[in-house]
């Protein structure tokens, strides 16, 4: 065995997290020995919500679980932070400590009119949280279940075989196991190298804003805002977190001039936003599902963004990660032990619970957004809302229903 010199030791030391029987470990580590040398049964490309779930139901099923990941925790991730309680029942652990705010309450507003118009209906409780703090929570909970987590990596190619898929990371890995999954994003390399691809989607941008007058998160802390009219195809909001908003827009479309200023237009809206320090403003694909194309080969499996199952009328994407995550664990393990490889069954079961519906809510987004301002103001337009974010209907059901009328 090559033992690495001096200096090429100090280019590949790297952090690893992992348990060791007496609670999570942190240590540095050579990463050509640990990783390339070592085996493992499961490898996982990216630690957003999704990959964390995975990886966590991975290592309490007894695999020896790779979790990688480009950036360091705690690390910056852009997203309004919005989750529904729906989301608990993916967990198998309490995630109370992450939710920063509860909003129960939901305000809608249009760029050409002057009147807001609120909402408080009943079983709205919308959990604000940083994806910052969320994020390394869920790494923290499959850490502890056995996952070894190697952050600071970026995985640059995987290629597949009859018996193995191979990841290659920047730091020289060469890691080979039976099963990989994608868990990397709208621009997935998973997913490209897998020809799995399907284009970025559509474009946000994001930044915490903080208010000079601390009483404005207060006065407007218990609701969600989201504004018409602002960004074609797209919505912009304000999200009120622990100790700033989360303002931000988003589209459909996957190219839009001018993104900036649109986004300066929208929070000039508010008068508590004026003179507020902002953090810095990032901006991100929104992979919106708009085919129902495979999401696995016989080795490699994507889920949430790299699968494309973000929610085309609201832009949610977290709750998916997490229920493809899920889905996944259920196909994936029993077909390795059964088979040895992957059939086309968990896309078909992500068909069948997610992405099917979409094709519906695509319809949906069609009709709401040719006049958000009628749509919003109509208590039984809020009551679809308030059950289509609590996972209690879905988008075909609305649709009939809208259809009907």
């Amino acid at each position: 065995m090559r033992i690495p010199g001096e200096d090429e030791t100090l280019e590949k030391e790297r952090l690893v997290h992992y348990n060791h029987g007496a609670g999570t470990g942190l240590f540095r580590v050579i990463v050509w020995f640990s990783l390339t040398m070592d085996r493992f049964d499961c490898v996982i490309v990216g630690a957003g919500p999704g990959g964390a779930t995975f990886a966590r139901k991975s290592a309490l099923k007894g695999l020896k679980t790779l979790l990688i990941e480009k950036e360091s925790f705690p690390r910056k991730k852009v997203c309004g932070g919005g989750l529904t309680p729906a989301i608990g029942g993916l967990f198998d652990f309490d995630h109370q400590e992450t939710i920063e705010r509860v909003t129960r309450g939901i305000t809608f507003l249009s760029r050409d009119e002057t009147q807001d118009c609120t909402w408080h209906p009943d079983g709205m409780a919308v959990q604000m949280v940083s994806r910052r703090n969320f994020d390394h929570f869920l790494v923290r909970q499959a850490v502890d279940a056995g996952a070894v987590l190697a952050e600071g990596t970026k995985v640059i190619s995987v290629k597949e075989s009859t018996n193995n898929v191979t990841v290659l990371t920047d730091k020289g890995d060469e890691i080979a196991a039976p099963i990989v999954i994608g868990a990397d994003g709208a621009q997935s390399v998973v997913a490209a190298d897998a020809g799995l691809y399907r284009g970025r989607g559509g474009v946000a941008i994001e930044a915490e804003v903080y208010p000079r007058d601390r009483d404005a998160l207060d006065e407007h802390g218990d609701r969600a805002i989201f504004g018409f009219g602002f960004i074609p195809k797209g919505y912009g909001w304000v999200f009120p977190k622990k100790d700033h908003f989360s303002v931000g827009i988003g589209t459909a479309y996957g190219r839009l001039p001018g993104l900036v200023s649109l986004y300066h237009r929208f929070k000039t809206r508010f008068d508590f936003l004026k003179d507020a320090d902002e953090g810095d403003r990032r901006g991100w694909f929104l992979p919106y599902c708009t085919s129902s194309g495979s999401m696995n080969t016989p080795r490699i499996c994507l889920i949430g963004d790299s699968a494309h199952l973000v929610d085309p009328f609201s832009g949610e994407g977290i709750y998916y990660a997490v229920q493809s995550a899920t889905i996944a664990a259920e196909t994936v393990f029993e077909e390795l032990e059964a088979k040895g490889r992957l059939s086309q069954r968990y896309t078909k079961e992500v068909t069948r619970r997610i992405a099917k519906d979409y094709s519906y809510a695509r319809w949906c987004f069609d009709i709401f957004y040719a006049s958000p301002s009628f749509f919003y103001t109509k208590n039984k337009v809020i009551r679809a809302l308030t059950r289509l974010s609590n996972k209690e209907t879905r988008y075909r059901d609305i649709f009939k229903e809208l259809r009907r009328k």
